[in-house]
């Protein structure tokens, strides 16, 4: 129970990071992911908590995996396929016996298979954690693909190294020609057992698909249990788990035309589910490593208090050395990436070598290591991981300072054509689900004309230019009801009554909380004025009131009728605001005549439509709604939409959903 209590906390603490995040998005989200992590490390429960080593492998990196060979682009893989390989093995390998040689000299107390230990754990490079440092600048394309293609497998370099140099560390022995033999048998064999593993469980779930079996609950389990099961079978056959999950991963995104031949509710839970779940256990790393960097800086302050300065000052000095590393090598192409002209190499080099961002493999290998070695602690494991961290966060920081001064800030512009053809699209996708779901009767029919009537709205009104309109055509209804008054066609009560209801169009139609309380201020305040109409509604308003020991029965018929009346009453404010609207209609407020218009019309269907078919269609709206969010969910996880355009697509649903949900509940 109490590992379960842990693990939610982390949980928790992701979520928290993210929602922090999503809000002041100025600090890269691994920073507040490691600060959640440190708040953490306050809770007593958490003091001398351990993981145990296999669990990042098994449980974390072989989803992660999987889930990146699944997202990759295999045609420019196959592209880059030599400049892949020439920077996750060759320059991994160059790496991890630089970095691994220069440890083991300026401290002796390192073995050498310690050292390479470090070495192969501190050099795997973590894309997504490039993603989120570089949202505010522009990235080149062929940088960002190269380095996606890298991080893909040098991890696996990496991990297959640091494998060997661990069982070099428990034996005591380390054979050159075997390590070689074992690392191409490792590397090779990993690849060839994923790819075939892959295509026997690719095969299943085509079947799966044919065979109509092909719901969310068969299918996303399915793929979910995938690289557990790889990632176990390669590891009993001796070869590597990660590569296997990651040759898995390709040829499910290789065969994902075959795949994609299923429901669309099917394709956007899969997409939902992955993202959220690479998402938290990324997160998650970076949580522990916040988590653990407390209780590790105590035990190295124990042994020895100028430990900690000693290890930070070799993390720095070996981070600069695999990133000036990474820079001579693309550099001086021994990278052959072709893409590149000779003006470009110097800039997209360095980029290369600022990119060098180390993240999720770097710790979890480091978390990886041993508990004990031959019965006792095993050497240096608190030193070693202190070092992956100071690593890690030094990765961060320095590309976080340096490439907004050498890139471009990230300007993403959404042209008026693109957005009004991706909301088409939405509204398409929206509707072809709708009639599939509930065929063509009354209530869908009218769900489906609302949302046709979405794809004429391209345009961002102003919030100030809403309410604005939704201000003067209040107002056009108090002039129209007053009068109606005046000329006796209805009573101060039903004036008082169609005006609350008129109210909720405003009050709920406004853009910020504080324009909604003043409003609602304003209008308590006008009900309880002391002008002579004022007092007269008042008084005529008590005649109505139920008295104590009335019947129910005689209280619903008498609300009944109140309504019927609502809609009698509303016709001519109703006329009157859509002349107001014809007439001040211009090119410049267009679009927010729009909104205001089907606001309006909105609240004219509930009125003269029967309740039960209103609350048949609020529903059917409510999930069209979600189907559009999903829809957009799924183009954003696929990179098939920009995250400028996403937002924006999302601006206009909630716009869609102010107007058509909030103007309908009056009541």
């Amino acid at each position: 129970m109490q590992t379960v209590f842990l693990v939610l906390l982390l949980v928790a603490a992701v979520v928290v990071a993210n929602a922090v995040y999503a809000r002041f998005n100025q600090v890269p989200v691994a920073f507040l992911q490691i600060g959640a992590g440190l708040i953490l490390s306050l809770i007593p429960l958490y003091q001398n908590f351990e993981l145990e080593p296999e669990i990042f492998l098994f449980v974390i990196i072989s989803i992660l995996m999987f889930n990146d060979g699944q997202n990759t682009n295999i045609r420019k893989l196959s592209h880059q396929f030599g400049t892949t390989l020439s920077l996750s093995v060759v320059l991994a390998i160059v790496t991890i016996l630089i970095v691994g040689t220069v440890t083991h000299l300026l401290i002796p107390e390192f073995s050498l298979a310690l050292a390479l230990a470090l070495g192969a754990i501190i050099t795997p490079t973590d894309a997504v954690a490039v993603s989120s440092i570089t949202t505010k600048v522009a990235i080149p394309g062929e940088v960002m693909t190269t380095l996606e293609n890298e991080s893909l497998f040098n991890d696996a370099s990496g991990i297959v190294a640091f494998n060997l140099a661990i069982a070099a560390i428990v034996t005591g022995k380390f054979s050159v020609w075997h390590g070689i033999t074992n690392f191409l048998y490792v590397f090779a064999g990993g690849i060839f057992v994923g790819l075939i593993i892959g295509y026997i469980i690719v095969a299943i779930r085509i079947m799966l698909i044919r065979m109509r079996v092909d719901t969310p609950s068969v299918i996303v389990p399915y793929t979910l249990l995938t690289p557990f099961v790889v990632y176990f079978l390669a590891e009993s056959l001796g070869v590597s788990g990660i590569l296997a999950v990651v040759a898995t991963g390709l040829i499910h995104g290789v065969q994902s035309d075959q795949l994609r031949l299923t429901t669309s509710r099917l394709q956007i839970v899969m997409t939902t589910t992955w993202s959220i779940v690479a998402s938290i256990l990324n997160g998650i790393v970076f949580v522990l490593l916040g988590v653990s960097l407390p209780s590790v800086i105590n035990h190295l302050q124990q042994r020895d208090t100028g430990s900690v300065a000693v290890l930070v000052g070799l993390g720095i000095l070996l981070y600069l050395i695999m990133t000036f590393t990474r820079f001579l090598w693309t550099r001086f192409d021994l990278a052959r990436i072709r893409a590149w002209d000779n003006h470009e190499k110097t800039r997209n080099a360095f980029v290369m070598g600022l990119s060098g961002v180390h993240g999720t493999i770097t710790l979890a290998m480091a978390f990886s290591l041993p508990l004990t070695l031959n019965g006792s602690n095993f050497p240096y494991r608190n030193d070693i991981i202190f070092v992956a961290a100071v690593v890690i966060l030094t990765s961060l920081l320095v590309p976080t300072i340096l490439l907004p001064m050498t890139l471009p800030k990230q300007t993403v512009k959404v042209t008026e054509d693109e957005l009004a053809t991706a909301k088409a699209d939405m509204v398409s996708h929206a509707i072809d689900l709708m009639q599939a779901r509930h065929g063509n009767n009354a209530s869908t029919s009218k769900v489906i004309a609302i949302l046709s009537g979405q794809r004429v709205l391209d345009g961002r009104p102003k919030r100030s230019q809403l309410a604005g309109l939704f201000d003067a055509t209040f107002e056009v209804e108090q002039a129209t009801v007053d009068q109606m008054v005046t000329n006796k066609e209805i009573t101060p009560h039903e004036a008082e009554k169609y005006m609350r209801v008129a109210s909720q169009t405003r009050i709920q139609n406004q853009q910020t909380f504080f324009e909604r309380l003043k409003l609602l201020f304003r209008f308590t305040m006008a009900k309880w004025s002391l002008s002579k109409k004022a007092r007269a509604r008042r008084k005529m308003f008590r005649q109505y009131r139920p008295r104590r020991g009335q019947d129910r029965s005689e209280l619903l018929a008498r609300n009944r009728q109140m309504w019927h009346r609502m809609r009698q009453i509303e016709q001519k404010p109703y006329e009157a605001v859509l002349a107001y609207l014809a007439d001040t209609i211009t090119a410049d407020n267009q679009q927010a005549i729009g909104i205001v218009r089907r606001a309006y019309d909105e609240r004219h269907r509930r009125l003269s439509g029967e309740r039960d078919g209103q609350n048949i269609q609020n529903e059917l709206l409510i999930e069209a709604f979600q189907l559009e969010y999903n829809f957009i969910q799924t183009q954003l996880a696929s990179k098939t939409f920009s995250s400028e355009l996403g937002n924006q697509l999302y601006e206009q649903i909630s716009t869609d959903q102010l107007v058509y949900l909030q103007s309908i509940n009056t009541d």
